[in-house]
């Protein structure tokens, strides 16, 4: 098996892990006392993005893991490669935009965000040449 294809397995798994993590976000942010404050069109807002992270995170783990090879080898699975990445690139600046990038928690974030970001590069990048 290629490297490209434990790297597309990795950004599977990582994928996963996001999944759950937003699965449980309601819990680890305490959203029923923390929102109560959001007028309901806001706090519905809130819940509805993250449950389309959620489900979100969940396809891209799904394509990962089931069809990895296909995500290499043709334009489709490329332009795939190419969205996962941006996503997380995007996802890298918005967290130094947003949030203190010097706290310890966005650290761990951040660290997450490269991994899974490079766990799309990296494949991409070998499939080009």
């Amino acid at each position: 098996m290629s490297k490209a294809l434990y790297f597309i397995y990795a950004g599977g798994v990582l994928h996963a892990g996001w999944a759950v993590f937003h699965f449980f976000f309601p819990r680890i942010f305490q959203w029923p006392q923390r929102l109560a404050g959001l007028d309901s069109v806001n706090r519905s807002i809130m819940q509805v993005l993250n449950l389309c992270l959620t489900f979100y995170f969940a396809v891209a783990a799904y394509l990962s893991l089931a069809f990895a090879p296909e995500l290499l080898a043709g334009p489709l699975g490329k332009k795939l490669l190419a969205i996962f990445t941006a996503f997380w690139l995007l996802r890298l600046g918005l967290q130094f935009r947003f949030f203190k990038a010097a706290h310890p928690a966005s650290l761990v974030l951040i660290l997450f965000f490269i991994l899974t970001m490079a766990a799309y590069a990296y494949p991409l990048l070998q499939a080009g040449r």
